[in-house]
């Protein structure tokens, strides 16, 4: 079950629970939480309740997920290249045999953040010191500044025709993502400790409500009526443990 799916259904259940609790409470109240503590319960679940735990949840998974975009398609780029050129050098360094102690290391099998960041600045630096740096030009679109400013980016310039936007480094995409994986996890982990808190008492709650209440009765029918269990997942009612809430993944390097 994802997040979205736990707070969703959460709500839910806390909206029903408390109002067959307020429908019943001239009947019965249970002693373990308020209607007032329900609705605050509520809200903490509601999306769309800015700097609500659920909201600011959404919002920073939403912000981390953006960010590792951002980088993953920097390193797309970078890898994308690094296979390119060091495939051409390595063709030329077959007629220069001078260049092969240089070549013969690099590579492009890198498939982590990690590894085709390694890859690509080894690249760069052969491309720089035996290459001559601008004088070689692999290909169209292959150009060593603009290789180079996939690591370092460059700043932007609002006064050309048409305007040119700030490229940001690549350790400023990996700050950024690092960052806000990091408020990720947090809010997440906040999140997930009132879902598994409302998640207790809203079992608790429908325990002891069909305990007192038996099936055949009117409030009896009525609470095992509105209120959702994790029968709308699998199993059968009151027979299965509740799954918890996933933790957002953290990044991979």
């Amino acid at each position: 079950m994802n997040l979205n799916t736990s707070i969703d259904f959460l709500k839910d259940r806390v909206d029903k629970t408390r109002s067959v609790q307020a429908s019943i409470a001239a009947t019965w109240i249970w002693p373990g939480r308020t209607l007032a503590e329900w609705d605050a319960d509520s809200g903490a679940l509601d999306k769309s309740v800015e700097n609500s735990l659920a909201h600011l949840a959404t919002e920073a998974h939403t912000r981390a997920e953006a960010a590792r975009g951002d980088l993953d398609t920097r390193l797309g780029v970078i890898h994308a290249q690094t296979v390119a050129v060091a495939g051409i050098m390595r063709v030329r360094a077959q007629r220069q045999p001078e260049l092969k102690p240089v070549v013969d290391e690099l590579s492009a099998r890198a498939d982590s953040r990690d590894g085709i960041e390694k890859e690509g600045t080894t690249l760069l630096s052969a491309w720089k010191l035996e290459f001559g740096g601008a004088a070689f030009v692999p290909g169209p679109g292959l150009d060593y500044e603009s290789f180079r400013q996939l690591f370092h980016g460059h700043p932007g310039d609002p006064a050309a025709t048409p305007p040119v936007p700030a490229l940001p480094t690549l350790r400023d995409l990996k700050e950024a993502y690092s960052d806000l994986s990091t408020v990720d996890r947090r809010e997440a982990g906040r999140l997930n400790a009132k879902l598994m808190t409302v998640e207790r008492d809203c079992q608790d709650w429908y325990a002891e409500a069909t305990k007192l209440f038996v099936a055949g009765t009117e409030i009896g029918d009525l609470i095992r009526s509105q209120v959702p269990t994790t029968t709308d997942y699998a199993g059968t009612p009151e027979e299965e443990e509740p799954t918890e809430p996933e933790e957002p993944t953290p990044p991979t390097e």
